[in-house]
């Protein structure tokens, strides 16, 4: 019975938990796999390797540069009789834990708070880049999935000292390898564990053997990560030259980034694209906006975590608009979504400035406290976003879709616990009240978005644009 008293406690919490569940299931029954980003292009890797049994060659087919393991998994299930759009269920069970082990941590890691814990999961359970993502037949749901565990077991490993240490520093290493061996995104959350684990000899106040002892069960978390992954990795190596590579990378598709290749990574995106915003998306908040001779990297990552940025059918409930939705035009077929899009990036906008400024306040707060296993969830949505920035600045090829929110998901775990932190700061004292119905208001908007989008039900009035 003590679960049952546990979850009865935090009736909230489980249903806004089961409100997220809701919005993945209904990516399968009027959403179809065709329709998520480059899904022909997904798919014909799946059927490579259900065809010869093997990882194909970064060359074999146009997505085939991506690490193996979810089109082997899904392979394997083709083999065994789930077709195109029953492998939708792999990616929704795997969003569905992924948002339970949100909820965990928001148990483990804010503890102080149930007004933070509730803010959080769901922000988490109605963001529209993590629900579609999980409806989508590509790695980004499975990927998304290991880096929370990983995140979940990291503070933890953190929070023991010694020989302690290594039974987690194990199984961290397992998860790590087999996320990388899902997306080379995964370099991202390896290196900001790696971050974290330097971090601690420096700010923790003990003799240099323990400090030692520490850091040695890290060492071993990246052996056992390489031994799991390092065998396709290292075959990147043999034949390309480099460990990771993407499409521009691949001598058939090399021509896309010759000609940017000739200029410094430095002179590739202007001060701009970094620090400047675009207020037309408050307009139109779908793609073209953000680009254009003014590209704007956090402006477009904020809609497009909030919106279907690029249009590929998250507005499953409107019948009319699925017929080609990444080519039918604005003016008919978002009509009826326009004003809750737009108000989903106003609300996002509130979201990703309060999740900002709770993000230094807390790296303040948890530096003075050397508390570093929190520290090392800070570091993963910082990580994560220095990786984009990378990619974006290194292929600068906004048409094609290099900034999408989709992407970044995998690193944003913590992002939406920083976001309940700032809900409960502003609760603290009367005067911060303001802020906090702001917050809720915010929070309203993005889930006004999703519920009308993947339900049909209307949480605002819904006007012609």
């Amino acid at each position: 019975m003590k679960p049952l008293a546990w979850l009865f406690r935090r009736r909230i919490e489980l249903a806004l938990f089961l409100l997220g569940v809701l919005l993945r299931l209904s990516m399968y029954w009027n959403y179809h796999p065709a329709w998520s980003y480059d899904s022909n292009l997904h798919w014909e890797v799946i059927q490579w390797i259900a065809d010869n049994g093997k990882a194909p060659s970064a060359e074999a087919t146009f997505e085939s540069f991506h690490p193996p393991l979810y089109y082997a998994t899904s392979a394997w299930l083709l083999l065994h009789g789930v077709g195109r759009h029953g492998m939708a269920w792999f990616s929704i069970i795997c969003g569905i834990v992924r948002l339970g082990v949100i909820w965990a941590g928001l148990e483990l890691y804010v503890p102080g708070s149930r007004l933070a814990r509730i803010m959080g999961l769901a922000l988490a359970a109605v963001t529209a880049a993590s629900i579609h993502l999980d409806g989508m037949v590509y790695p980004e749901a499975l990927h998304g999935c290991l880096c929370a565990v990983a995140m979940l077991l990291v503070p933890l490993a953190f929070r023991r000292s010694m020989m302690a240490r290594w039974p987690l520093a194990l199984a961290i290493g397992v998860v790590l390898g087999l996320a990388i061996l899902a997306k080379v995104s995964s370099a991202a959350v390896i290196a900001a564990v790696a971050a974290a684990a330097l971090l601690e000899t420096l700010i923790i106040q003990r003799t240099i053997v323990v400090r030692v002892c520490n850091a040695l069960p890290w060492i071993f978390t990246l052996a056992v990560c390489l031994s799991v992954c390092g065998w396709y990795y290292a075959r990147n190596v043999r034949v390309y030259g480099q460990p990771f590579i993407t499409s521009f990378d691949i001598p058939s598709q090399s021509y896309i980034a010759a000609e940017t290749d000739k200029h410094p990574l430095i002179d590739r995106r202007p001060l701009g694209f970094l620090f400047g915003w675009d207020p037309t998306l408050y307009e139109n908040p779908y793609a073209r906006s953000g680009f254009g001779n003014e590209p704007r990297l956090l402006a477009v990552a904020v809609a497009s975590n909030f919106v279907d940025f690029w249009r590929y059918g998250f507005q499953g409930y409107q019948k009319p608009w699925l017929l080609n939705p990444d080519r039918a035009s604005l003016s008919t077929t978002q009509a009826k979504v326009m004003t809750a899009a737009r108000a989903a990036v106003y609300g996002g906008t509130v979201i990703f400035l309060a999740t900002v400024c709770a993000w230094f306040a807390a790296s303040f707060r948890l530096l003075r406290d050397r508390d570093v296993g929190r520290l090392a969830l800070l570091l993963f949505p910082l990580s994560t976003l220095l990786a984009t920035l990378h990619f974006t600045t290194k292929f600068p090829f906004d048409g094609i879709g290099v900034i999408k929110s989709i992407y970044m998901t995998f690193g944003a775990a913590p992002a939406y616990g920083l976001f309940g932190v700032a809900a409960s700061w502003s609760q603290r004292k009367r005067y911060l009240w303001p802020i906090l119905a702001s917050l809720i208001v915010a929070l309203w908007l993005v889930a006004a978005y999703s519920v009308y989008c993947r339900l049909g039900l209307r949480l605002l009035p819904v006007v012609d644009p």
